[in-house]
């Protein structure tokens, strides 16, 4: 099955003040981390889905500070994660069997977190995170999910999806997921 991973990093990161996507954490933008553990479970198929930092990222890519992964703009990501998620759906959703969302300040998600995910992965059901008593990304979503996902709105995101009744859904202990990095703050406390 071929799976796609879609990382989130289309925000504005206002509480962060700053481009947190390209925010040093060990030496490395904070995307790159992410892009990294994509990379190594689905090679050539890692996108980055920005949005407000576009042109910021756009340049680090140039500059191959940023690198193993490809970059789509969200136009409406103003209008918040699932508009972000929809357009980056869109943009891939004839091309995969499965859709890997994870968002790039998930800073702790590792290459085997997401490998646990994608073991389990059948095609025709949903594996996500599971942390502080909750469903949510990183998760593969089937290609009957698509529509679902490409519908997506607001700023909700796709986890009302990771509840479905009408899909097998599998859910991976995961407590590396509930780590972001949202402010300056965090970032330090996470270099500690």
């Amino acid at each position: 099955m071929k799976i796609a991973v879609l990382i989130m990093a289309a925000g504005q990161a206002s509480r962060f003040g700053r481009c947190k996507q390209l925010a040093e954490i060990a030496g490395q933008p904070l995307v790159q981390h992410a892009i990294n553990s994509a990379y190594a479970v689905c090679p050539d198929d890692v996108f980055v889905v920005s949005g407000a930092w576009h042109q910021v990222l756009s340049e680090a890519m140039e500059a191959r500070r940023l690198h193993s992964a490809q970059l789509f703009y969200a136009r409406h990501w103003a209008a918040g994660l699932g508009h972000s998620i929809a357009e980056g759906v869109c943009q891939i959703a004839d091309q995969y069997e499965g859709i890997l969302i994870l968002l790039a300040d998930q800073v702790a998600v590792s290459s085997d977190d997401l490998q646990r995910l994608v073991d389990r992965f059948t095609g025709h059901n949903i594996v996500c995170a599971g942390y502080q008593g909750k469903r949510g990304v990183p998760a593969i979503f089937n290609k009957a999910c698509f529509p679902k996902l490409m519908g997506l709105t607001g700023d909700r995101g796709a986890q009302k999806l990771l509840y479905a009744k009408d899909q097998a859904v599998v859910v991976c202990p995961m407590e590396s997921a509930a780590i972001d990095i949202d402010t300056e703050e965090d970032r330090r406390i996470f270099l500690l």
